[in-house]
């Protein structure tokens, strides 16, 4: 810009030093050619005013659209450590049903009698309500499972 400016100057200086029937003319153009190099930088100031504008308001929507993203992020990992515990307690679910059964049924032909397996029950009642509290649910026990 200072280039330009200094161009101009120079050519200015010129226009003074030719002679009179064609000074006027050259003076003319050197002072529409400063006009139109001033307009050309004020443009150009205003274009990157609003360049440095549209930057910032994307690097805004970056953010926002980063924070989103963690948010997101955030919830699936919620998400996965509930369902990692879920699974765990449903294989000790699965477990103690298992270790019930097998109880009952070494029992059963041990004695050739059905025994009660009310405290089998007692427990997979308590773990199947507590199970069932997660996806709350109200379906009772003997809906849910039947025992024996």
């Amino acid at each position: 810009m200072k280039k330009l400016s200094s161009l101009i100057d120079r050519l200015q200086e010129l226009a003074s030093s030719v002679p009179t029937e064609q000074q006027s003319q050259l003076l003319r153009q050197v002072k529409a050619l400063r006009a139109t190099s001033k307009k050309q930088q004020e443009q150009f100031m205003d274009f990157l005013q609003l360049s440095e504008e549209y930057a910032n308001e994307y690097l805004l929507d970056i953010d926002a659209y980063i924070q989103q993203q963690s948010s997101i992020l955030a919830k699936l990992e919620s998400r996965l450590e509930a369902a990692k515990k879920l699974r765990g307690e449903v294989v000790e679910l699965q477990m103690l049903y298992e270790s019930g059964t097998v109880a009952t049924m070494k029992n059963l032909r041990a004695t050739g009698k059905a025994t009660s397996c009310h405290p089998q029950r007692q427990i997979l009642r308590s773990y199947f309500q507590h199970f069932c509290g997660r996806f709350q649910r109200t379906i009772s026990f003997s809906e849910r499972w039947t025992l024996c």
